[in-house]
């Protein structure tokens, strides 16, 4: 695949990653390019840790058993309670709210 990870649909990326045609972690730092190079006209990201999503692409990439989805970067809204993010729900008011609880969403 010629195309960087940032622009091949959700499909492409999971067909790549299984078949060992891309890496988590590269399709991830396409992402994180695209991020650094946009938002500051875009905003589209509340908060952002790059350190954590490339961990956690690299864990990806060490399974040796992946999911249908593995290796596809997927941002979660700032309404859903993670503990390691802050979730302000788009208000000043909850600015920097980190919750205890972790959303049961399944996102690992």
């Amino acid at each position: 695949m010629s195309a960087r990870g940032n622009e091949l649909s959700a499909v492409d990326v999971a067909k790549g990653v299984a078949s060992g045609a891309m890496t988590a972690e590269s399709v991830t730092r396409a992402c994180l390019d695209r991020i650094a190079a946009r938002d500051a006209e875009v905003k589209a990201w509340a908060f952002l840790d790059p350190n954590l999503a490339i961990t956690q692409a690299r864990a990806v990439d060490a399974q040796v058993q992946k999911g249908p989805l593995a290796g596809v970067p997927i941002g979660i809204k700032d309404i859903i309670d993670t503990s390691d993010m802050p979730t302000d729900m788009g208000s000043p008011r909850s600015e920097e709210h980190t919750s205890e609880l972790q959303s049961r969403f399944g996102i690992s």
